[in-house]
């Protein structure tokens, strides 16, 4: 019988971690350590024949690390149980060995925002940190390392990665870029700052369990890990914001390079480093996975050094290991400044209001560009100045040129949409394309900015117009006629159940409107109505079009 976790499985633990390591070592067979997937539970069972070591069973994916006979590899991946078998590979940190960086991702304008990270909990996966420095307060932690408890960095990478995130607001040393945000010291790697993927993903199992706000993996591996892109994606998931270094080289990369894992996988942001003068660092790994930039050319930051200094030491240093925490201190404060946003409209947000470098928009030596921290006033519109509800979709709407202000400066955002605005906006997030301004419509004339993306729709039965034969372009468009259309141009899946109490389901909206719930992109309003027939405003179709964005990208 299957056993996931319980008694059963925690007797076969310790018996196989004791009973067969014994065995291994007594007949100095040569053993490898590998990595363990299961279908859907872990079955111990599949190691009562092996030679074998259990390192640690994981909470959040069905999966072992184990230490086994090399010739028993191949075996264990022929069981039925058993979905995946790799090496537990090695990762590494990622740094070379005053702070000109903070007033770059945090100027003026941020500083005078007040946001200081606070309620926000950041779990740095490395060598630990020195929690006896004066200027840093470690909220708690863990180590994977061996049979060790404590997390006290030796090496000194976790500290001068905490440094940069959270060095205290007080009248020495340094100040961190979200100096409130709860800080966990999480010791995946050893006194070497070397450490098994197994040690970090038990880290990442950790700050899923603990509910992390943000992760920080300043630390690289060449080697693609199922498991760990796992582990990473179900973090993910769970809303947690992740970041990871892109990688140093000493040497030119060739054409085509892409940066290290796990920076390298979708559900993590990847972080490369620029110098004092806006130029990405000779040492940074760049490539087409590249998101974002910060300051990692000669920081400084605190030490992990132990002496009689009463303000604590300090050490410059530099890497994309230390660009890496600028990015998850200033994801701190998108967090504070906007508790009601998930993770994927803050990530999204940080895109658009990252400083531009190189090329314009988004490329591989920049990403998006360097990382900036929010203000008060995060949008270029006069009127969409405080953090309301619509503020992260106007901006990445607008980032996208999916929308567009008005000559005054002004968004509007309480003003109605027209049907031939919602079709413009709908068709630019399609891309969709025509050879024609020419429309089957009486009343869309081949000059109007609408006409190519009226005819496109048309032409992808997205739209059928009225039957008299007109588009009525400049007529607002209501809400339920919006379900219809994002249903198609989404293609939504089909929902007959009732979601709103004023849809009936006689209603040629009905079914339309109640994918939109499904598909998790409107709750309606607070009174369990959706208004399908009032007149839809530009920041409520703006929220609904950067919700369908973010999920079909994903």
């Amino acid at each position: 019988m299957k056993r996931s976790i319980g008694w059963l499985a925690s007797l076969l633990f310790i018996l196989f971690t004791s009973f067969n390591t014994v065995n291994a070592e007594a007949l100095d067979i040569e053993t490898e350590r590998i990595i363990v997937g299961f279908e859907e539970e872990v079955d111990l069972s599949v190691l009562e024949n092996v030679q074998a070591d259990v390192h640690h069973q994981f909470a959040n994916i069905p999966a072992i690390a184990v230490t086994v006979p090399k010739t028993e590899r191949e075996a264990l991946k022929q069981l039925p149980h058993v979905k995946w078998v790799e090496h537990d590979g090695v990762v590494k940190t990622e740094a070379q060995q005053t702070n000109w960086g903070y007033n770059l991702v945090k100027p003026p304008k941020a500083l005078q925002s007040g946001y200081t990270g606070k309620g926000v909990k950041i779990a740095i996966i490395d060598t630990g940190v020195n929690d006896q420095h004066p200027d840093l307060h470690i909220a708690g932690g863990v180590s994977f390392i061996g049979d060790r408890t404590s997390y006290t960095d030796v090496f000194g990478h976790g500290t001068h990665v905490a440094g940069i995130i959270g060095a205290l607001n007080n009248d020495i040393g340094i100040v961190g870029i979200a100096p409130e945000a709860s800080i966990y010291a999480v010791r995946a790697l050893d006194d070497n700052g070397f450490g098994n993927q197994t040690n970090v993903i038990a880290g990442i199992d950790w700050a899923i369990e603990h509910e992390m706000d943000i992760i920080n993996l300043s630390l690289t591996t060449k080697q693609d890990s199922y498991a760990l892109k796992k582990v990473l994606a179900k973090a993910y998931e769970k809303g947690i914001l992740i970041v990871a270094a892109s990688g140093n080289t000493k040497v030119p990369l060739p054409e085509g390079t892409d940066v290290l894992y796990p920076a390298r996988y979708p559900s993590v942001i990847a972080v490369g480093s620029i110098d004092e003068d806006h130029l990405y660092s000779s040492f940074s790994y760049t490539g087409k996975s590249l998101e974002i930039t910060a300051p990692g050319s000669y920081i400084l930051t605190t030490s992990h050094v132990l002496t009689d200094n009463a303000n604590g030491d300090y050490i410059v240093t530099h890497g994309t290991s230390i660009a890496t925490p600028f990015v998850a201190g200033v994801l701190a404060l998108y967090k504070e400044a906007f508790p009601e946003l998930d993770h994927k409209e803050i990530r999204h947000m940080m895109q658009i209001n990252a400083l531009d470098l190189g090329t314009p928009g988004k490329n591989k030596e920049y990403g998006y560009g360097l990382i900036q921290a929010p203000t008060k006033d995060t949008t270029p519109y006069s009127d969409v100045r405080e953090a309301s509800w619509y503020t992260p979709s106007v901006q990445h709407l607008s980032g996208e040129a999916i929308i567009s202000g008005y000559p005054d400066g002004t968004f509007q955002p309480h003003e109605v949409v027209t049907r031939a605005e919602a079709v413009t906006m709908i068709g630019k997030i399609l891309n969709v394309e025509t050879d024609s301004s020419e429309t089957i419509f009486t009343d869309v004339k081949p000059a109007s900015f609408a006409a190519p993306y009226i005819q496109a729709a048309s032409e992808l039965a997205m739209i059928t117009g009225f039957p008299d034969g007109s588009f009525k372009p400049d007529d607002p468009i209501v809400r339920g006629d919006v379900a219809i259309l994002m249903k198609k141009a989404f293609h939504l899946p089909d929902n007959n159940t009732a979601s709103f109490r004023d849809v009936r389901p006689e209603a040629y909206y009905y079914e339309a409107v109640n994918s939109l719930k499904t598909a998790h992109m409107t709750n309606g309003y607070p009174d369990h109505t959706f208004k399908p027939n009032e007149s839809i405003t530009r920041s409520e179709l703006t929220v609904l079009l950067s919700k369908a964005m973010n999920e079909t990208r994903e």
